[in-house]
């Protein structure tokens, strides 16, 4: 609404009045406001989180361990810790034979640590599909996993889970970068 109003000197001035606002429809859209703001927050962090690498602590412990023993020389009990097939050796002989030629020692020797890299492309799994086994009811970990150590030379370790959730070296060999 416009009011018109003479001032000295025959100047006008107009006066505008505006229509106020309710405050309780502002202070209504508020609370939603801020509870959609942290909706949409809570399900960004819910993807971002699901979709996060997964490799299971104990298959890096057993592949460090495993390593380890290799490079301290007791074969006993490093082939205890594998499958004892083909692949890593039917007897502890073959297990002998396979780790001179697959495995660089001398330059595990030199190493004073064996640092854990990564996964091998392929090998890793998210929390998203670890979810999704649960729910399914199946087993909740990947059949096989192949680990990437700096032992000197880079050093692929790949490890089995068996169904009652205990992991084995199944494969072990230094490659080229």
């Amino acid at each position: 609404m416009f009011h018109l109003r003479k001032r000295g000197a025959g100047y006008l001035t107009v006066d505008t009045e505006r229509p106020s606002r309710s405050r309780t429809s502002s202070n209504r859209l508020l609370p939603f406001g801020l509870a959609l703001l942290i909706l949409a927050g809570l399900a960004g962090a819910g993807y971002w989180g699901l979709h996060q690498s997964y490799v299971p602590p104990e298959a890096i412990a057993l592949a460090e361990r495993f390593l380890s023993l290799i490079k301290a020389g007791n074969f006993a009990e490093a082939y205890s810790l594998t499958t004892q097939d083909a692949m890593s050796g039917r007897t502890l002989e073959q297990f002998q034979s396979n780790v001179r030629h697959r495995v660089a020692v001398d330059s595990l020797l030199q190493k004073q640590t064996i640092e854990w890299r990564g996964v091998r492309p392929g090998g890793f799994q998210t929390y998203g599909n670890r979810l999704r086994r649960w729910l399914a009811g199946r087993k909740i970990d990947p059949d096989i996993i192949g680990l990437e150590f700096d032992a000197g030379s880079p050093v692929e370790v790949r490890v089995v889970s068996s169904s009652e959730g205990k992991w084995r070296v199944t494969y072990f060999q230094t490659h080229a970068e």
